[in-house]
């Protein structure tokens, strides 16, 4: 009998033993699992940017008095499609000159800068769109995650900032309005 319990307790002290060991495998795929997502939203994102070929979809733009509000991504977004920029403003309730309620302005990008981050693996883009209602400077600020802002000043004083996810133009839900 004395022996079948320090058979017992061999055995259940092995059991915890192991148990710990798997325990902190486990953390460790899960680590090492979540780095290769990060890895990879990273490299989706950068080549969106590098091949020009994106559109932010806005959830909130904020005013230069830092009010936020909370925006349908289908008609707040700012596109990038190779050599030309559609920055669209629209609104639910009201109609506007575009048709969705605000200003779309669609014209020729005529500055590109890009610079990465390689310590937080974020990218900061400034790109230059001449249209036929202005001239913009836009700074995008993108996270490997997608998740990206846009700040747009023009020639008049003031700035609106589009804060929202980026994805690739042929998974893009947005509707563009009519440009003026």
């Amino acid at each position: 009998m004395k022996k079948l319990v320090i058979f017992l307790a061999f055995v259940i002290s092995a059991n915890i033993a192991f148990a710990q060991i798997n325990d902190k495998n486990a953390s460790l795929s899960r680590k090492e699992k979540r780095k290769a997502k990060i890895e990879k939203q990273y490299q989706s994102v950068k080549d969106m940017i590098e091949n020009k070929d994106f559109v932010l979809e806005a959830n909130f733009l904020q005013d230069r008095y830092g009010r936020r509000y909370p925006v349908n991504n289908g008609i707040n977004f700012v596109s990038v499609d190779s050599t030309e920029a559609v920055i669209q403003v629209g609104s639910n309730t009201r109609i506007g000159a575009n048709g969705v309620g605000g200003v779309t302005a669609k014209g020729k990008i005529t500055s590109w800068k890009l610079t990465e981050n390689k310590r937080k693996n974020s990218f900061g883009l400034r790109i230059n769109v001449m249209t036929p209602i202005g001239f913009y400077d836009v700074f995008f600020s993108i996270l490997p995650s997608g998740q990206a802002t846009a700040q747009l000043t023009g020639l008049r004083s003031g700035s609106l900032t589009f804060d929202g996810n980026i994805v690739p133009i042929e998974n893009s839900t947005v509707y563009e309005g009519q440009s003026l």
